[in-house]
This record gives structure tokens, sequence and C-alpha cells, in this order.
């Protein structure tokens, strides 16, 4: 027996630690193959073609006009990574792709897949954003209407599951105006005067993005109580009279200093016993976590000059430093992915 083999343990020295897996090395580092495969499928707009039917491989083949064997490939991984279903060479949307990946459906979120395809390249250059602190792209660069309009309709779709939680939160018996900032859809807008006949809504964000939003109104019916109000939250005035505010999904794009400008507006916009909603991925106090607010930290960090990832007990020290008081943070319930920070002025 050598001397290595008298040490202690050297036995089993290459036996792997016990509950650790060397394959999530692995896993980690080619998670973007299932990304690059979903973005393929959806630009090919395969779903869309198998939009309640089946289809085989010949067809699809000659609908996309792609090559055969490639086609093959990526349609075996779509099935593999449960997106798909098949029968021999004959594909099917499951239930799921369905209900998600079809323009048919209302539960439409196929602007969410292209939204994240265009920051593939961006993600790519993450190592020499670290480096320099240089950004690699750039949010609110200029995007098509029909762009805007794929991802709107996704945020919306997302929202309509997502606003029975946060209606749910607060009671506005008795609030006038909610001032909801950078609104996106403006679903939540319509969603809490939808639940409180007394409520109105100013509703501010881009032009771009308004345009998408007066649809949402429209439908609703809330045209004489949700205005859409062109602005920027940086710049612009939030007015006065409000006595809720609602930070959706936002905040986390925006340096500290800005973070602190902007709830010092709202604050000061605010009447008095008025509530501030900060619905945001947030990192726990401690910062260990939940992964998909560190990884939207690190998209912040390619995509903007000083967006970060922020945790619960940052944003709860700002508002106090703010003014506002009665503040708490509180993981949403599902479906919302969501962590409210919210305070009031007293």
């Amino acid at each position: 027996m050598s001397e290595w083999d008298k040490k202690e343990g050297a036995a089993d020295s290459w036996g792997l630690p016990e509950g650790m897996d060397p394959m999530k090395v692995m896993q980690v580092a080619s998670g973007y193959w299932n990304s690059c495969v979903l973005h393929a499928a959806n630009r090919l707009d395969i779903f869309n073609l198998l939009d309640g039917q089946s289809k085989d491989l010949d067809t699809l083949t000659k609908e996309t006009d792609a090559d055969r064997r490639c086609l093959g490939a990526l349609l075996s991984a779509l099935v593999s990574i449960d997106f798909l279903d098949r029968n021999g060479d004959t594909f099917m949307n499951n239930e799921f792709s369905q209900t998600f990946l079809t323009s048919s459906s209302k539960f439409y979120q196929g602007g969410i897949v292209y939204m994240f395809e265009n920051w593939y390249e961006a993600w790519g250059g993450l190592y020499n954003t670290v480096k320099t602190g240089k950004p690699s792209a750039l949010m609110h660069q200029e995007y098509s209407d029909e762009e805007t309009r794929n991802y709107m309709m996704g945020m919306h779709n997302r929202a309509l599951s997502q606003s029975g939680v946060l209606t749910d939160m607060f009671d506005l018996s008795g609030k006038k105006q909610l001032m909801d900032v950078g609104c996106g859809p403006s679903t939540f807008a319509v969603k809490f005067c939808e639940r409180y006949d007394g409520l109105n809504a100013v509703a501010m964000d881009r032009e771009q993005n308004l345009k998408i939003a007066k649809e949402i109104v429209d439908q609703y019916g809330m045209q004489d109580r949700v205005e859409l109000r062109p602005g920027d939250y940086n710049t612009d005035s939030l007015g006065t009279g409000n006595d809720a505010m609602l930070l959706s999904s936002m905040t986390n794009q925006e340096s500290p200093e800005n973070i602190k400008k902007l709830l010092q507006k709202c604050y000061d916009s605010m009447n008095k016993d008025g509530v501030i909603m900060i619905q945001e991925q947030l990192l726990h106090a401690d910062k260990k976590g939940p992964e998909l607010a560190a990884l939207i930290g690190v998209n912040q960090v390619i995509n903007t000059v000083a967006g970060s990832s922020y945790s619960t007990a940052e944003m709860e020290e700002i508002l106090r430093e703010v003014g506002f008081v009665d503040i708490s943070s509180k993981q949403m319930s599902p479906p919302s992915p969501f962590i409210m920070v919210s305070g009031y002025k007293r």
C-alpha cells in the first residue's frame, strides 16, 4: 500500500461528498442551451403553427423553411424540456405551450420570450461588464411598435394572474387617487380601480408604452377613471393629491440615490395617511437569495448604468430616511414572485 493510501480517508478519496452532484456544474454552465431552444422555437413560430393541431416533421420543415435535420433536433429538445408532445415524427403543443406560447391564448407570454432573446447577446458580455463597470447593453433603447406590443401584452397577461394578490394586500376604501409610477400596461391601476368604486388612478410611463396601456384601459372601460400620463418619473412631476403610490418592478433599475429621490417625490406628492406600495424582486435582508432577485440584479448591471439588486432592508431604510412610517416587507402569495415593501405618510 502506498503512503497516499495509508492516509486517513484515502480509501474513498475519489468518492463524492454526500449529497453533492458534479452535474450541477454542467447544468448551470449549459443553462443557456434550454433558453436558446425556446428562443429559436418562438422565432420559428413553432407553437403558433401547432396551435390546436398536430403536424409531422416534413410539414413543419416546409412551413418554417428550415433544415429538416436541424429542425428535428430542435423539436426533440422541445419535447425533452416539456414544451411539446410527440407521437413518432408528429408533434403537438402540450397544455403548457398551448396556454402560454400561442398568440391566440389570453395568457400568451411569447413577448416575454422575445424580450429575453434580445438580451442574450448582452448577457454574453457579463465578464467585461463586471471588469469595467460599463453595461454591455442599455435598457430603454428604441424598440419597434411590434416589440413593444409583444412585451407589454406579455406583462399584462402576467399581471392579470398576480393582480388579485396585490389588491388583496391593501384596503384602499376611501382613497381617491392612486398613482402607478412606471405603469407599463397599466394593468394593476385598472384592477385597483375595478375593485374600489371611488378610486381613480394616474398611470405614468413613456408614450410608446402608453399606446398599449390605452388599449387595456379601453378594454376594461376605465377611460374615465384611469388617466394615462406620459412622463419620466426621474425628471417629471408626480403631481399632488395621491392617496396611494404603486411602484412595480422598476426600482432595481435605478441607483440608490435615484431611488431615494424618487421616493422623496412620491412622499411629497402624497396626502396624509397615504400608502406607498413597492412591488419588486428584492433580496432578503441577509442577501442570500432568492435566486431570481439576485439574477435580476445581474441583468440590471448589464442593462443599466446604475441599477442593481437591493435587499428588503435597504429599501426599508430608504423609505425610513424619506419619512415613511409603519414600514414592512412581505413575500407576496403565489402566483406573484414579488416581495412587497410598504409604508405610510402620517
